[in-house]
């Protein structure tokens, strides 16, 4: 059991520094070749405030149906 702990936990510090270091090799080469990362985050943000605008109207049509459904149900029952 001890063997296969050891053999866990060497590869679990493995994959930690490849994340590391590939995060690190992509910071630098966004930086090397002149990405604009400011229009990136700009579109991720843009994106994120219509996905939630989204979200919003998902969330009230289905709150909507729920109280509707509870109306009819009361309803019938009188």
């Amino acid at each position: 059991m001890s063997k296969v702990k050891k053999v866990f936990s060497g590869f679990k510090a493995k994959v930690v520094t490849a994340v590391v270091v590939s995060s690190a090799a992509v910071s630098t080469a966004a930086s090397a070749v002149g990405i604009d990362l400011t229009k990136i985050k700009t579109g991720i943000t843009a994106a994120e405030t219509s996905a939630l605008t989204t979200g919003e109207y998902v969330i009230g049509t289905v709150v909507s149906l729920v109280v509707i459904t509870l109306v009819i149900g009361i309803v019938k029952k009188i």
